[in-house]
């Protein structure tokens, strides 16, 4: 290093982290071919910048999304320019980081070509110092056609990949590495997007950088080792001092030195013995407890580069054994096993850069409400922003993580594995290191869709085609990826595909995961999912609209009707609105307008979801774990999610809410028996009291019945038999319910409430409703009491998007029912409008 250079270094304060000289830039970009420049956003796309600058309509407005297909077919190019000072030469190196490039991109430096990018899941970082120079620097990036740079591949490789979801007549998107749902899904849009996606660096290169640091815990009775390994670059030859330091728990700093050369690249390990640690768990378990690392590289005390690291202590394993049902399938957390509850996760937003650290704090405070202690991250989407899993790991949700591989077969030519290898890479790096990582998975269905989709004879492969279809498929996810995770990550086991046993085959239930589908895609009856339950299920759903109020965002009202053009491109099943008609038919009265439809809906997927947790709880440990499918959405649309995509809650997700509570008391009937099961989650034993009502719709008692129960920790167990026969007394069933009311030794009270019939044969009343409002600081409580069983409440204010604590909820009788919602604006309005304003509808009104 020159004096020039030292001069430099020493003169920037690197006790802070440097500026981005790209910071403040501003972008422009255009299509390639043009002549017409428009600003840009970075990160972004190009459909946003598109509509930013009003070259066209919002693509989810009505279905304008089938006049933007053009875009596809285009090259993009972005470029920005900055200012580089005699000074900022100086330094060792400029280093250009791109977190994300979408997705085949060439990187120009004032006109010279310094990379050629085709992956969208890769950051990619540059050394570009000799391409500078002092003044005005330009820097450019051209986006390839993903469609046009490979529409000439089927007919090259002789045959089309079975990619069903790709919504187009040559399926490219099996070629390229990028989110699988820009292509098209039956509950997603096609917009193959392109454009500097996540955020672009230039920083200054000093003497020396931490790039990677990985730690590992080898955990035994009394104490924890913990053992950091960097991975440190060196620009000059020097004598660093490397310390690792824990800033929030007393424990001594662990330092090294070491003398290093221009040009190396260093590993260097720094271990902790940490006696009587806090351990990291799982919601509802204990507390996800985070040591708070801070990693540095000092040359006489001039700090080169600091990184922070929050680690949790904690073992993680997949459990597959053979027992006395057929195999297991469970996550055992610190020695522990654990039912998980949750939802499939597929990105927020068709355009990602949408989705900001605001956007991830509610999705996380959503999955917590909803008392979900783990996520799928599905293979048909991204590898999630690091805050997703900082998120994850702070509030103690496990994450299944599945490789984005998705319903479909793929290449195994060197190329596309040399390119798949370093994804995988460098997404296990970059997560490897978040406690709440519990799971990698190789594809999702695809196993599924070799032995029971008819891909051979649907796409008319010949023998030799489709043998070497499935062996492209072993040297992918059954050698490569294991490979990899097994020489990254080998804490974190790997299964290869999602599901493992086949809803096709009934028999297979014993084994495994499984996602069951005969519910929704066979058309089959609720009570289904008491009949299939799995050893895991890890895919399960029921489709429901948008609310009206939702829908009222993307729809004209011209086209409030069920066949519609709006309503059926944002309607991506096939059979998605008969599927629901048929339902609605069997369970509730006939709808008296489009608002009823929509609301019943909700309904029915709320019930089908309802039928499933309860099977699904009720049958551990023979079944530990229920992923429904889909937490939400990635823009308005009919689907699976128990949050729509303006992020208001649907029935389902409040009927997770109820029935993902730690402690629940549930009844069922099985022939002439009823059985009330106590369901506790939580580590420890409880003790209760329960109190069981049989009543009618208008509030007369019939039977009353009380018990002291027990609840094992982690369990679920028949706590209380009853004959149907006695139960009743020779009253109506329809004109029935039973209340469930209980109470544990921490004065914790609860009800459930379970109806005999169908909800078409529920001789509802109209019911007058008492109303009492309150409000304390933004936060406005509600009060219901009304003269008549009330089902299905929902609560709602014209003027506030905010979601009710719980909504969708029954009315018992004479019983005072308390919610609440904060809103502050609303809130301002006074305590007489507020109260004026509130709506009330439940499911009478659906069809009187």
């Amino acid at each position: 290093m020159n004096k020039a250079e030292e001069l430099f270094m020493h003169s920037c304060d690197k006790q802070q982290k440097l500026k981005n000289k790209l910071a403040n830039c501003e972008w422009r970009f255009k299509q390639s071919g043009t002549n017409t420049w428009r600003p840009a956003s970075v990160p972004g796309c190009n459909f946003s910048d598109l509509l930013e600058a009003g070259v066209i309509n919002d693509p989810f407005y009505a279905d304008e999304e089938t006049r933007l297909q053009w875009i596809e077919h285009q090259d993009w190019e972005y470029e920005t320019s900055f200012e580089m000072t005699e000074r900022e030469l100086l330094a060792l190196d400029w280093e250009l980081f791109c977190e994300g490039l979408d997705t085949y991109c060439d990187v120009r430096v004032n006109d010279k070509h310094i990379a050629s990018v085709d992956n969208m899941f890769l950051s990619h970082c540059l050394r570009i110092k000799e391409y500078l120079r002092a003044g005005i620097n330009t820097l450019h990036f051209y986006f390839y056609s993903p469609i046009r740079l490979n529409q000439h591949l089927p007919a090259k490789n002789g045959l089309v990949y079975p990619a069903e979801n790709d919504k187009s007549d040559n399926k490219l998107s099996v070629y390229v590495r990028k989110a699988p749902y820009h292509f098209g899904w039956d509950w997603g849009p096609r917009f193959v997007t392109s454009g500097i996606w996540r955020p672009v660096h230039l920083l200054p290169v000093f003497g020396a950088k931490i790039v990677d640091a990985y730690a590992t815990q080898s955990h035994k009775q009394s104490h924890v080792q913990l053992t950091f390994s960097l991975t440190v670059e060196c620009a000059i030859s020097t004598y660093l001092t490397v310390v690792a330091k824990c800033n929030n728990v007393d424990i001594a700093p662990s330092i090294k030195h070491l003398s290093v050369q221009a040009g190396d690249t260093n590993t260097v390990e720094l271990s902790f013995v940490i006696e009587k640690p806090n351990l990291w768990w799982p919601v509802g378990q204990g507390l996800p407890f985070l040591y708070e690392f801070s990693l540095s590289l000092l040359d006489d005390n001039q700090r080169f580069c600091s990184i922070d690291k929050k680690i949790g202590l904690r073992t993680i394993e997949l459990v597959q054994e053979k027992d006395e049902f057929g195999q297991s399938f469970y996550f055992k957390v610190n020695g522990r096993a654990i039912f998980m509850k949750g939802a499939n996760y597929i990105p927020s937003d068709s355009f990602l850069q949408k989705v900001r650290k605001e956007k991830y704090d509610t999705i996380f405070a959503d999955v917590l409400a909803a008392n979900m202690n783990m996520l799928r991250v599905w293979g048909g989407g991204i590898y999630e922003d690091d805050y997703f899993y900082e998120l994850a790991d702070k509030h103690g949700i496990l994450v299944w993580q599945d490789f984005m591989f998705a319903c479909t077969l793929y290449p195994a030519d060197k190329a596309f594995l040399n390119n798949v290898k370093d994804e995988v890479i460098c997404n296990i790096k970059r997560l490897r290191s978040h406690p709440c990582i519990a799971l990698w998975c190789g594809n999702n269905e695809i196993a599924m869709g070799i032995e029971c989709w008819g891909w051979q004879e649907n796409f008319g492969y010949s023998d030799t085609q489709y043998a070497k279809l499935k062996q492209d498929y072993e040297v992918l996810f059954h050698q490569l990826l294991p490979s990899l995770v097994n020489e990254l990550h080998p804490e974190i086991d790997y299964i290869a595909s999602s599901p493992i046993s086949f809803w096709e085959r009934p028999e297979e239930d014993l084994v495994g995961d499984n996602h069951y589908w005969g519910v929704w895609h066979g058309e089959l009856p609720f009570s289904e999912f008491k009949t299939r339950v799995p050893r895991f299920m890890s895919e399960y759903g029921f489709q429901a609209f948008p609310l009206l109020s939702s829908i009222k965002h993307f729809c004209p009202e011209s086209d409030y009707f069920l066949d519609s053009p709006t309503m059926l491109n944002h309607q991506k099943h096939p059979r998605g609105n008969n599927i629901i008609k048929k339902h609605i038919e069997a369970e509730f009265n006939a709808p008296k307008d489009f608002e009823s439809f929509l609301f019943l809906s909700q309904l029915l997927q709320a019930q089908a979801l309802g039928t499933a947790f309860l099977a699904h709880r009720k049958a551990q440990p023979f079944c530990m774990g229920t992923l429904y499918w889909q937490l939400n959405d990635c823009w308005p649309v009919t689907s699976w999610s128990s949050i729509d995509y303006y992020g208001k809650y649907k029935a389902a997700h409040y009927e997770a809410k109820a029935l993902f509570r730690d402690r629940l008391i549930a009844a069922d009937v099985d022939g002439d028996t009823v059985t009330i099961y106590a369901l506790n989650d939580a580590p420890e034993a409880y003790l209760f009291n329960i109190v069981i009502k049989l009543m009618s719709l208008s509030g007369e008692e019939y039977m009353h019945a009380n018990y002291t129960c027990i609840a094992p920790g982690n369990s679920s167990s028949s706590v209380v038999s009853l004959m149907l026969e006695e139960v009743l007394e020779g009253v109506n069933m329809a004109e029935v319910f039973l209340l469930m009311l209980w109470q544990n030794a921490d004065g914790e009270k609860e009800n459930s409430i379970y109806y005999f019939t169908e909800n078409k044969e529920l001789p509802l009343k109209k019911p007058n409703i008492l109303v009492d409002v309150s409000i304390l600081d933004g936060q406005i409580s509600i009060s219901l009491t009304a003269d008549t069983l009330v089902r299905y409440v929902y609560l709602s204010f014209p003027i506030c998007d905010k979601n009710f604590s719980e909504n969708f909820f029954d009315l018992v009788p004479n019983v005072a029912k308390s919610v609440s919602i904060k809103d502050d604006v609303l809130a301002q309005q006074g305590l007489e409008l507020v109260k004026e304003s509130l709506e009330i509808t439940s499911l009478y009104d659906t069809y009187n």
